[in-house]
């Protein structure tokens, strides 16, 4: 990967080799990596939103609007232990999981309101819960 910070070089190329990723797979994710980041640093209109799963962790979305859907850019789990997981185009994914790939439909996804602030606070304090 080119044009990223040489710590998500190193992590996707991490990942690849511990995933066994061809070549097209590599160029796939480096491709939806390019997209995020670029739908993150764009001007697009964006939205966010938080609901609790059944395992009582927090999850709160932001997302930009392209191609006349809402994309998830950014997804912040808290959950009860304290454990957050964050997953953005630095981080696409994990061995916990991943950013959805899915849009963001708020009524599908039971989501409530939620302010850039409140995401943003929530993103950078990871001791925030929206059930605390």
């Amino acid at each position: 990967m080119s044009g990223f910070p040489a710590e998500v070089e190193a992590y996707y190329g991490e990942l690849a080799e511990r995933r066994g990723w061809d070549d097209d797979t590599a160029s796939a994710i480096r491709s939806t990596v390019e997209l995020i980041r670029d739908l993150d640093r764009g001007t697009a209109p964006r939205t966010y939103g938080a609901a609790v799963d059944d395992y009582g962790t927090d999850w709160l979305y932001e997302a930009v609007w392209h191609e006349a859907e809402w994309v998830v850019i950014r997804q912040l789990g808290a959950g009860e232990d304290g454990e957050t997981t964050r997953y953005w185009w630095q981080r696409l994914e994990d061995d916990e999981g991943m950013l959805t790939d899915q849009a963001l439909d708020r009524e599908d996804w039971g989501l409530r309101p939620l302010t850039r602030e409140d995401f943003y606070t929530a993103w950078d304090d990871p001791g925030w819960s929206l059930t605390a």
